[in-house]
């Protein structure tokens, strides 16, 4: 399902993946000492509506991803509120002894806030960005050396046969009477069993991909040319205006609150 949205003909596809990656950076450094829950939540909300308009990303699957990044930010929320470094003066309530302030409640939703918006930044990135275009934007444009980054697509593009194979080395278990166990134990030594295997498979694929590698000349060692350029659109400067305007924007809207 991850490869149908990555391949999805959407404005965010067609972006530069080296600029989703800046902009994503720059996203988690500027709001990193930002401590009203405003801004967070107009990103946020900002972000939602590009994944789906932009990216394509239907609302339910953005329903089911927002799910776990919730709780990661509810965490944030409770510990700011419970458990401050410094308790706030103006207190609301108190959930038994424990005085619950104003001060922390505004804290605890502004950090909570700010790790939905780099989860939902993350899916937006993950979602709408081939790995391929990726490393091939890094490499060309961020001169990353050719040996690391297709090294890593090379990685990336054995993940599934590592599927494939626990599935081969289970069925060959199941017919040599290794049935599934049963218990922690059993399940611990069913795991060691399917783990040694799978480690050596692993090894000699990667030893004949670095031959491979090494054979064609991916050492770093003379200037290569690109079957596939990633190239500058017009898309890529509509996608970085639209970041800066949005950035002057809301910069201009935080002076009404702050």
């Amino acid at each position: 399902m991850l490869d149908q949205w990555q391949k999805h003909d959407g404005f965010l596809q067609h972006v530069n993946p080296t600029l989703k990656l800046i902009s994503l950076i720059c996203v988690v450094v500027g709001l990193v000492r930002v401590f009203d829950p405003w801004t967070p939540l107009i990103i946020m909300a900002l972000t939602i509506y590009a994944i789906n308009r932009l990216g394509g990303i239907p609302w339910k699957t953005i329903g089911w991803l927002l799910l776990p990044l919730s709780f990661f930010a509810l965490s944030f929320i409770w510990i700011s509120v419970l458990f401050p470094n410094v308790r706030g003066q103006e207190v609301l309530f108190h959930i038994g002894s424990l005085p619950i302030a104003s001060e922390n409640v505004v804290t605890g939703l502004a950090l909570g806030l700010r790790s939905l918006v780099f989860g939902l930044w993350s899916v937006l990135f993950v979602f709408t960005t081939e790995p391929t275009k990726l490393m091939l934007g890094l490499v060309q444009h961020c001169k990353l050396p050719p040996r690391f980054g297709y090294g890593m697509m090379a990685a990336y593009r054995m993940i599934p046969h590592f599927r494939q194979d626990l599935n081969q080395i289970r069925s060959a278990h199941l017919i040599r009477g290794l049935g599934e166990s049963r218990g922690l134990r059993g399940r611990w030594e069913q795991m060691k069993r399917y783990a040694i295997p799978l480690l050596a498979g692993a090894i000699r694929k990667a030893e004949r991909v670095a031959i491979a590698m090494e054979s064609k000349g991916f050492d770093g060692s003379r200037q290569r040319s690109y079957y596939r350029k990633i190239a500058w659109t017009r898309k890529d400067l509509l996608f970085g205006m639209g970041i800066l305007c949005g950035a002057a924007a809301l910069l201009g809207v935080r002076q009404l609150w702050m």
